[in-house]
């Protein structure tokens, strides 16, 4: 698994964002598209894709993709 697969999967699974515009940098909880929708969705998507059983507050301690994608493969 590789960070830019995970941004991959991350930019499909949220709704409104444009494929390829994100990066391990990006602060996701800023992104206007993050909201608790995209929350459930990103915590099934983890679940389906990586089968990784990600906890909300693994996910509120989070501030980029790259710290979530770190959460992940844990």
């Amino acid at each position: 698994m590789s960070v830019e697969k995970f941004i991959e999967d991350f930019e499909e699974a949220v709704e409104d964002i444009e494929p390829g515009s994100l990066t391990a940098a990006t602060k996701f909880k800023e992104l206007e598209a993050w909201d608790s929708l995209a929350v459930l969705t990103v915590i099934a998507m983890v679940d389906a894709e990586y089968d990784v059983r990600l906890k909300a507050d693994r996910l509120k301690n989070c501030e980029t993709l790259e710290g979530l994608f770190a959460q992940v493969s844990e």
